[in-house]
């Protein structure tokens, strides 16, 4: 059964295509405007939908996006652009078990989705340790606790911020963002050679994460062992491409 079969021909094509081209501006609320008004005229506005899921990324509200994204699908199950969001979400989420349903739905409905289908076999196959391939490392994943630190972090609270990067350790498991968070503490207090050793934790932990590195190099630096940071750089450069980008940042510290 083609599922595709109930759904409306697409609707208020301009005003999504305005939308979206606000999103990209920075201009979220005129775009948010613009979506619910689609929304109250048209309830199964699939594509609005997923704007509004993309909206609520681009604001962090990653819990909003995934519902948006989940209800776009809905919707048209066979909409590749809100399933590709949809993966991302369930990924920062920790939600990817709740969404197989929806991929095998998806390519039910549409055996060429290509893309798609690839994602459904990775999903399968992987299980849990998709939480650690490339594209949910650069993604990252969701934590009240870690968002709570950052909060105290930015206004220098180091006491509270470092308790709670702890506590994440602690109950959500060893992670790259808490022990950058520990390291940036670290630095803050000016226990460099401690920073250099967090931040090569959480390297480990994320080798894809630019603005560890930068920090790690900024630590390297302050103790004394840059030309240490260097070669793990390179070691990590020579792996992953997309450091890159910052390579002239070490180039240029030498």
């Amino acid at each position: 059964m083609n599922l595709d079969q109930f759904n409306e021909s697409e609707l208020f094509v301009e005003e999504n295509c305005r939308a979206e081209e606000l999103i990209t501006t920075g201009k979220h609320a005129e775009a948010a405007g613009i979506l619910v008004s689609i929304i109250q005229q048209d309830e199964r506005n699939w594509r609005a939908y997923n704007n509004i899921g993309i909206l609520s990324w681009v604001r962090e509200s990653w819990e909003d996006a995934y519902v948006m994204f989940k209800k776009s699908v809905s919707i048209k199950p066979a909409y590749t652009d809100a399933l590709i969001n949809l993966f991302d979400a369930a990924l920062k989420l920790k939600k990817i078990e709740e969404i197989r349903p929806i991929f095998e739905i998806a390519v039910q409905t549409n055996s060429t989705l290509e893309d798609i289908r690839i994602i459904l076999e990775q999903i399968t196959e992987q299980g849990n340790d998709i939480y650690i391939c490339k594209r949910a490392l650069q993604i990252g994943v969701y934590s009240p606790v870690i968002d709570e630190a950052n909060k105290e972090l930015e206004n220098g609270n180091y006491t509270n911020a470092l308790a709670l990067f702890l506590k994440s350790n602690d109950t959500e498991g060893p992670n790259a963002a808490a022990f950058c968070g520990m390291g940036i503490v670290s630095y803050y207090q000016k226990n460099f050679l401690d920073a250099f050793k967090l931040f090569l934790e959480s390297i480990k932990l994320n080798p894809l994460d630019l603005d560890t590195y930068l920090n790690f190099l900024d630590a390297a630096k302050a103790c004394d062992h840059f030309d240490d940071a260097k070669k793990i750089f390179e070691i990590y450069h020579k792996e992953l491409p997309e450091l890159s980008e910052i390579a002239s940042a070490f180039d240029a510290a030498d």
